[in-house]
């Protein structure tokens, strides 16, 4: 059977200055595409990159993309919701386009592709007319930024913000990458995203005109809500960017929209679509207790915590991994995870494959292959960052002679010419390897029907806490009929009848767990069987703190995968994990 033919990605992703620098050694025309950390590269020109690459091919364009505060020359374009492509022609930046103007962009690329098709044709007889342009000379060029005090006076800002709330239907049927791709497509940017689950309490206070509506209130906690804030893109003309109405059906989300600013420039007035100010306030306040209008960013003393990866090298794991799992700790991270793994060849040429056709390749491949290597999720506040400040420059002389405090530089390993440490760009590629090492597992929890009563909101929010995604949840009481398939692997057990008609007594609630190491995770923290001995020997377990005998534990997880997957078919059907 032939290979399957691999789609070829449109555009490099770029992540640090040496790959930058690396770029733009190229003399080909290149496009970059330069993003927010919180809305990605721009979709909205995909198609047109696409066309453009197929029909002048590699030789004549190139495309790539890069977060903006990755790269120290391109900081200045940090924090602005306007996508801004920069058109660079043997190293020299060219152009800068700013918005999503797909003809203003495709003649500018068409501009230079010809220019480079005329030079290949007459070659050193025709000299390119290109001016370059210095992101030194942009930046000053443009308007001076506002102060906060000015700023806390122009309503601008503010009306251009809007809160998106997600209801768990639509959530459930996986709306919400739709969703936030129809705002971005049309110009806006997330700049905050956040789920939640709802209690009752909550959606009663929040929705006070219609807590006495039980389907309404079963439909607002049967999973967990999204929250968005969106802004709009600077480059959208002053008729404003379509209605978020005309994009997204009403009846999956509550659309809230800051109508403008107090005298005093600090207190947001707020409309919501269909109900009240009051609404709006209670829910922002919720889900972005520290989002701050007036610079768009969440408040720093309010920093959220990320989660990083960080690989050791078979060196340093064999010779002297206790002391840099202290030298870790000592620098504020929580490991999260870690799990010890030897790598086949195949494993480390695609985990490396950005390097592949470099000099040292192979002699690397070969030091990657030869002993365990520890994988680590790490977190802390700006993990990201701060982990990739610790570890130093890549190149182990350059660590030694100009960051000797660096961890590479303290852990080089005498030698061995290889840094042995890795850690992730940016938060996108931290994502991406950490689901590579640690793959999301999910398993099925229940709240019996002994805690669903009294300790519902109280478990989910541990849950929570303990870094679970709740991917579907609902309320529901077993028949004897389900609660006997429930436990079908315990039919021939003396409890096997008490436990059937207790499980089907009283509603109790189900929920799909998704987390690296689920499994094992939910079941820790469920505790043993017995409460008496969760009391022993793990006090902080649910079992321990909600249980009331063997039978009536409090909460249910199961047991390996394919039990897991036996039974979220049996409850929720053949969903999309």
């Amino acid at each position: 059977m032939s290979a399957r033919k691999k789609d070829v990605p449109i555009h490099v992703e770029i992540a640090d200055e040496e790959q930058w620098l690396e770029a733009l050694s190229n003399p080909t025309l290149f496009v970059v595409d330069v993003y927010q950390e919180w809305c990605g590269p721009c979709k909205a020109v995909e198609s047109l990159f696409r066309k453009l690459r197929t029909e002048n091919g590699d030789d004549l364009v190139r495309f790539g993309v890069v977060e903006a505060s990755s790269i120290s020359d391109l900081t200045i374009f940090k924090g602005k919701c306007q996508p801004v492509f920069l058109l660079y022609l043997e190293g020299k930046l060219v152009s800068v386009v700013k918005g999503v103007n797909g003809p203003l962009l495709q003649r500018t690329i068409m501009g230079y592709i010809e220019k480079q098709k005329k030079k290949q044709e007459l070659g050193s007889k025709y000299k390119m007319d290109v001016k370059e342009i210095f992101l030194k000379d942009y930046q000053d060029s443009r308007p001076p930024k506002k102060t906060i005090l000015e700023e806390s006076k122009d309503t601008d800002d503010v009306d251009s913000y809007h809160v998106v709330i997600i209801k768990p239907d639509a959530v459930a049927e996986g709306q919400v990458e739709t969703i936030k791709k129809k705002a971005v497509d049309a110009g806006y940017c997330v700049v905050a995203d956040e789920e939640r689950i709802l209690n009752e309490k909550e959606i009663r206070d929040f929705y006070k005109d219609r807590a006495d509506e039980p389907d309404f209130v079963m439909l607002m906690s049967s999973g967990p809500v999204h929250a968005l804030i969106l802004k709009k893109g600077e480059h959208m003309d002053d008729g404003g960017p379509p209605a978020l109405t005309e994009m997204i059906d009403p009846s999956q989300v509550d659309l809230i929209r800051p109508k403008n600013r107090s005298k005093d420039g600090q207190e947001v007035i707020l409309e919501v679509c269909g109900d009240s100010s009051e609404l709006a306030s209670r829910q922002l306040g919720f889900f972005f207790p520290s989002f701050d209008f007036a610079t768009g960013t969440m408040r720093k003393n309010d920093s959220r915590i990320q989660r990083t990866f960080a690989l050791l090298r078979p060196s340093l794991v064999k010779e002297k991994k206790n002391e840099i799992l202290q030298a870790v700790h000592d620098a504020g991270f929580q490991v999260a995870i870690q799990k010890e793994i030897t790598l086949s060849e195949e494993q480390a040429r695609e985990f490396y494959k950005e390097h592949e056709g470099k000099d040292y390749f192979q002699s690397f491949i070969k030091h990657m292959t030869s002993g365990p290597v520890l994988a680590l999720a790490l977190t802390r506040e700006d993990a990201v960052q701060h982990w990739r400040n610790l570890l130093g420059p890549k190149i182990l002389e350059e660590a030694k002679e100009k960051c000797p405090d660096s961890l590479r530089a303290q852990f080089a390993i005498d030698d061995v010419p290889v840094n042995q440490l890795h850690g992730s760009s940016t938060m996108e590629e931290a994502q991406k390897e950490l689901q590579r090492f640690f793959p999301v597992e999910h398993t099925l929890a229940v709240i019996k029907p002994d805690a669903a009563q009294q300790h519902k909101n109280d478990i989910i929010s541990r849950i929570e806490s303990a870094g679970f995604s709740i991917s579907q949840v609902k309320e529901a009481q077993l028949t004897k009929e389900m609660a006997e398939n429930f436990y079908k692997h315990h039919h021939d057990k003396s409890f096997f009848n008490p436990l059937v008609d207790f499980m089907s007594q009283g509603p109790s609630v189900l929920m799909i767990l998704s987390k690296e190491n689920a499994i094992s995770e939910w079941r820790e923290m469920m505790g043993p069987v017995d409460p008496e001995k969760a009391k022993e020997v793990s006090p902080n377990s649910l079992r321990a703190r909600f249980a009331k005998s063997v039978m009536e534990n409090a909460v249910h997880g199961s047991s390996d995968s394919e039990h897991a997957m036996d039974n979220i078919r049996f409850i929720f059907g053949d969903v999309c994990l």
